[in-house]
């Protein structure tokens, strides 16, 4: 069985979603997202870390379906997209998105927890909680 088809339930078995919330939006965009050829481990975790508020998931949603019209076959649009996103946000939601750069870049590597000290205070349940599933998700073969 690939990573792709053990990672939902990975991550449920690990108890590693925030709220019924997360994990729905999670599972909505997953279904469509694993069968695309650019679905890499480094973008689940960027879906893990976005399907947890709606603003931030209703995002990469759209990235992800303008990608499939598109007919990407790798992330670079989706790469392109976050640093744009970069100059425009406030500083907590600037380190998300350098996480997810950092997801996307860096194909199966999770990075230490020393961007939790960057952010503000409600921000950090769901990014410690995003890192420890990058490493889940990066053992999965």
């Amino acid at each position: 069985m690939a990573w792709k088809d053990k990672c939902l339930r990975s991550l449920m078995d690990a108890k590693l979603f925030l709220s019924s919330a997360h994990m729905d939006r999670f599972k909505e965009t997953w279904k469509t997202l694993k069968k695309q050829p650019f679905c890499t481990k480094g973008l689940c975790k960027c879906l893990f870390l976005s399907a947890w508020d709606q603003e931030h998931y209703q995002f990469l949603k759209d990235t992800v379906d303008e990608m499939i019209t598109r007919k990407d076959t790798d992330t670079s649009y989706m790469l392109e997209k976050g640093r744009v996103v970069l100059d425009n946000v406030a500083l907590s939601e600037r380190e998300l998105f350098k996480l997810s750069i950092q997801f996307l870049e860096n194909e199966g590597v999770t990075p230490d927890d020393s961007c939790l000290m960057k952010l503000a205070h409600h921000w950090v349940p769901i990014t410690d909680n995003t890192l420890e599933a990058g490493r889940l998700i990066d053992r999965l073969e």
